[in-house]
């Protein structure tokens, strides 16, 4: 596993990404998202609902794949910007 990696992953910590978790917006979306979700569920029957959770599931992992792409992206431009500024 890379530096950027064991740092997403939280093997090396970083203070900034709890802020995101506390702000305001991101827990009023949050709240409408568990809040429809719980709606639909209440709809469907066992199977779909087991359909649903995976769907979930992926759904998860993939914007977590993503997220540690467009992190990794970020840092190294912020890299490539501190270098820029010491040549």
């Amino acid at each position: 596993m890379d530096i950027l990696e064991e740092l997403w992953y939280g093997n090396i910590t970083s203070t900034e990404y709890s802020r995101i978790e506390n702000h305001s917006d991101y827990k009023e979306v949050l709240k409408l998202v568990n809040q429809n979700q719980e709606r639909l569920k209440a709809t469907l029957t066992g199977e779909q609902c087991e359909l649903l959770e995976k769907l979930l599931t992926a759904s998860e992992e993939f914007a977590n794949l993503i997220e540690l792409a467009c992190f990794k992206v970020g840092f190294n431009l912020g890299v490539r910007l501190i270098i820029e500024a010491y040549t």
